[in-house]
């Protein structure tokens, strides 16, 4: 059986030397944003689509702790499969990748993490580091932070 390497792990050996980890949000997985929003009493903005993970996202932002990024299934996607396999709850991150994507995919290289690039994400340019099952976690590196992040 193999073991994944955690997720600090991965996310170190894709940013720069030195450089500490960002957290834009974290990843949970639900089949009912709504419900999710109602049932922790926030409201939430939508985002463009996730293409990699195959969901909408809807961003809220608790006064204290992490944003929470509320992912729900378009597609039979890693969204999707994370909620058949662990139903809902947290999924993964979405990190800022300082140097912007094509470094990103030159550390990539040298450390041999696969990652799929996409176009464009609900946070930006972004890519999703391979490796993990399709279930996750889900490790989503942004270019950087769309401007909805720092109001």
């Amino acid at each position: 059986m193999t073991v994944e390497p955690s997720v600090e792990t991965v996310i170190a050996r894709l940013l720069p030397a030195g450089s500490e980890p960002r957290v834009l949000a974290v990843i949970w997985a639900t089949v009912d944003v709504d419900r999710v929003l109602a049932g922790i009493g926030l409201a939430a903005e939508a985002l463009p689509d996730d293409s990699l993970l195959g969901a909408a996202v809807r961003l809220a932002r608790p006064l204290e702790g992490e944003s929470i990024a509320l992912l729900e299934p378009t597609t039979e996607g890693r969204i999707a499969a994370t909620l058949a396999q662990s139903g809902e709850g947290p999924a993964g991150q979405y990190v800022l990748a300082t140097g912007g994507l094509s470094s990103l995919v030159v550390r990539a290289a040298a450390a041999g993490i696969a990652i799929k690039r996409a176009d464009d994400g609900p946070f930006g340019p972004s890519a999703l580091v391979l490796g993990y099952p399709p279930v996750g976690p889900h490790i989503v590196l942004v270019a950087g932070p769309a401007g909805t992040i720092e109001r």
